[in-house]
């Protein structure tokens, strides 16, 4: 019996301990990203109006596949671009 002991009390203080580990992990991860986007904040990239604008034959394109990968039950209500 003293060995059973001996063995959980060693199960629980191993798994205590890498779950002690991750949450530093965990929480260290978080605190950098933190850091890093003060420090070296992503800069906006600022576009015209042409670069929003989506051309008629990009249009037609995308609405032949569409059309087709449905086999024509699809409604296209908005085509836009990612930001």
């Amino acid at each position: 019996m003293n060995g059973l002991n001996q063995a959980l009390m060693l199960m629980v203080v191993g798994m205590g301990t890498v779950f002690i580990v991750l949450l530093l992990v965990i929480y260290c991860s978080k605190g950098l990203i933190i850091l890093i986007n003060r420090w070296f904040p992503e800069k906006e990239i600022i576009t015209g109006d042409k670069a929003t604008e989506i051309s008629a034959k990009t249009i037609a394109v995308i609405t032949t596949a569409i059309c087709s990968a449905s086999k024509g039950t699809a409604r296209i209500i908005k085509i836009e671009k990612n930001k």
